[in-house]
């Protein structure tokens, strides 16, 4: 019976208290904390939410998304103080009282837009695409390979932003290029096809790449889809010490 209640009561849902961060884009205008409180569902996840009261309470809410299904990274944002993607954040797992707000280190369009502008720059300074020989088809990496593991560890980034907006170093130099683009910059230089990596690997010698990094690790908690920016960072100074990609 006791079982029987406790559903009854999740099904009814229960009220939890949004603390949304505002900025409405005028030049020099304040942002501002605003206050909804919603009744929520089992298993609705905070970009629901968001939804919610963009249609019930305030028209004027602006936020990002797409997918809807942790794929696209749009959604980023900053909740209880931690970078998370919108739709894969089930308010189950929260308290009453939620804080959304804009990711960090990027500057706010409206709400919880982001610019990603200063993201992809950094991002497009490392030459992120293969760059062939030009001779045919490239030969291949056999699966069971050292380097053909270590690069699958590394790929599948979305590019959401979240371990850019973590990242202490990026807070404190606009020119660090970010963990991203470093952990991007590995994959291609890890990758023995690829024609570019000597120069690739001399952009990321300077004082806004690979040695700026102090070893935070705030880009792995965050990351949505597990990538580890810190251990490609740490290769790729391995590979200017040594000569190695170990």
């Amino acid at each position: 019976m006791r079982l029987l209640d406790r559903k009854r009561r999740e099904a009814a849902g229960r009220t939890v208290t949004f603390r949304i961060k505002r900025f409405g884009g005028e030049i020099g205008a304040r942002s501002l904390w605003q206050r909804y409180d919603l009744t929520v569902r089992p298993r609705m996840s905070v970009l629901d939410a968001l939804f919610e009261i963009m249609e019930d309470q305030d028209g004027t809410l602006g936020f990002r998304y797409s997918c809807r299904a942790e794929m696209c990274g749009s959604c980023g944002m900053v909740i209880d103080g931690r970078e998370r993607l919108a739709c894969g954040t089930r308010l189950d797992a929260l308290g009453r009282s939620v804080s959304i707000e804009p990711l960090r280190n990027l500057p706010v369009i409206k709400d919880l837009v982001v610019d990603l502008a200063p993201f992809y720059e950094k991002y497009a300074a490392v030459t992120p695409y293969f760059v062939g020989s030009g001779a045919g088809e490239p030969a291949v990496i056999p699966p069971s390979s050292v380097i053909r593991t270590m690069i699958d560890q590394q790929l599948g980034c979305i590019t959401c932003g979240a371990c850019f907006s973590a990242c202490p170093i990026v807070a404190a130099s606009t020119s660090y290029l970010g963990p991203a683009a470093l952990n991007r910059a590995f994959s291609l230089i890890a990758d023995s096809r690829d024609t570019a990596g000597a120069e690739r690997l001399a952009r990321l010698v300077g004082d806004d790449g690979i040695f700026s990094c102090r070893d935070v690790s705030n880009c792995v908690e965050v990351c949505p889809v597990q990538i580890e920016p810190l251990a490609a960072i740490q290769r790729l100074r391995k590979r200017v010490v040594g000569g190695l990609l170990a």
